[in-house]
């Protein structure tokens, strides 16, 4: 019992680091008497004394008398309070942990950039717009390109102070009319390009662009990926210019 007659409080007991190596300690022994216990610690056999009171106070060690000598060993029952404390935190906090990976990877896997164009031509003619490298060139730029998976391939633009004029690209993705994806390296900066085709009931096709995987230093750029979008906003406004002449 401590001075107010009342039992201590396990927290309170187990709050102090000399009691908690004190606990340790215990652990590892089924008992030990005053005199072994102190020599493990820069203090007096008084101040030990001190700490292993408020520990039997708080019933986490029991003392016996063995002739002069008092001989101590851990109950660890009352210790169960604390992990079931500690356990519901640590539920508490794994959920939470849970939730915020999955915002993580939601946000990974959203694009950096993503539009949406709708034209009045049938979608052969707009997989061909995005598949044939002479139309292409119309819309974009002078390539190479071929729909076949692994192909890899260039556009190249004029270049300027601040550009080579060069995307290397590889082909990733073929499945005509609907999906066609590849790999955009420009700059130093390597990305992805995602097209997907669908016809709408109206006979509209709606064609989207995904463009994922900017480096964080660019997307912290400020204007960067707005950059980007204006790039490809304009080049789907020339494709509407190519398709309406088809």
């Amino acid at each position: 019992m401590n001075e107010k007659g009342q039992v201590r409080d396990v927290y309170d007991a187990v709050a102090d680091p000399t009691r908690r190596k004190l606990l340790r300690m215990l652990s590892d022994v089924e008992e030990l008497p005053l005199h072994e216990i102190t020599v493990h610690f820069q203090m007096g056999r008084t101040a030990v004394s001190k700490h292993l009171a408020i520990l039997k106070d708080a019933d986490l060690v029991i003392a016996r008398k063995v002739g002069r000598e008092t001989r101590y060993r851990l109950n660890a029952t009352p210790l169960k309070e604390i992990k079931d404390w500690v356990s519901f935190y640590e539920g508490f906090w794994k959920e939470r942990i849970i939730k915020l990976n999955l915002i993580l990877e939601e946000q990974k896997m959203k694009p950096d950039v993503s539009l949406d164009f709708q034209f009045t031509n049938s979608i052969e003619q707009v997989w061909n717009a995005l598949t044939d490298p002479d139309t292409l060139a119309k819309w974009i730029w002078k390539n190479d390109f071929k729909p076949i998976v692994g192909h890899k391939f260039q556009f190249r633009a004029e270049p300027n102070e601040w550009w080579d004029g060069i995307v290397d690209c590889e082909v990733l993705e073929v499945d005509e009319p609907h999906t066609l994806s590849y790999t955009w390296l420009s700059a130093g900066e390597s990305t992805t390009i995602t097209w997907t085709l669908k016809k709408g009931s109206d006979g509209t096709i709606h064609l989207h662009l995904d463009q994922t995987g900017f480096s964080e230093e660019t997307k912290a750029r400020q204007g960067a990926i707005e950059g980007a979008k204006y790039a490809w906003t304009n080049m789907g406004a020339q494709l509407g210019k190519v398709l309406a002449e088809q």
